[in-house]
């Protein structure tokens, strides 16, 4: 999705960052899910580590930057880590949200 700038990988990140969020929160000590650490660092780092794109994203920033695309690399980085850490935030809000 895009062709001169990796949409696609933004909003997979952007996805995994909510649910991530989400996921940690209600699993967290203080949190209603009630799981054991092992399956917790498996969904967490594993399942949902996996489906976020941070390989992606860093070969398509570095493509831009050798395309000479240095906005387009810079748009792609602040968007990037600015959207995913709103997101990952939202996510844990909406976490402790549902486990109250």
């Amino acid at each position: 999705m895009g062709e001169t700038f990796p949409w696609g990988t933004l909003v997979v990140n952007l996805v995994g960052s909510v649910v991530i969020g989400a996921f940690a929160a209600a699993t967290a000590p203080d949190g209603r899910l009630l799981v054991g650490p092992v399956l917790r660092q498996t969904v967490t780092i594993g399942l949902l580590g996996g489906f976020t794109t941070f390989s992606s994203f860093s070969l398509q920033t570095l493509a831009l930057v050798q395309g000479g695309e240095w906005t387009r690399a810079g748009a792609n980085v602040m968007l990037s880590v600015v959207l995913c850490l709103a997101g990952v935030w939202a996510g844990w809000q909406a976490g402790v949200a549902m486990t109250r």
